[in-house]
């Protein structure tokens, strides 16, 4: 099933903000690990802002997942 653009921001600000508190991260720790501002670590999770592929590979890092579980995307298969 295709994704509009809106459903995929929506996923993404949605699973940055689980994955965060799944682990017991405030904003500013994330930020302060990633080396970014904690407000720009806000404006992913609130839309405001676009997160780049090298901080999401440094988030996806950091928690030891894939980008595409990081972005809440399912496999193609789990989705059939």
């Amino acid at each position: 099933m295709a994704t509009t653009e809106e459903q995929r921001n929506k996923s993404i600000k949605g699973s940055l903000i689980v994955e965060r508190k799944n682990r017991g991260l405030t904003q500013a720790a994330l930020a302060k690990q990633i080396d970014a501002a904690p407000s720009t670590v806000s404006a992913w999770e609130t839309g405001d802002g676009s997160i780049g592929l090298e901080e999401a590979w440094a988030i996806a890092d950091r928690y030891g997942i894939s980008l595409d579980q990081l972005a809440g995307r399912q496999s193609p298969a789990a989705e059939a």
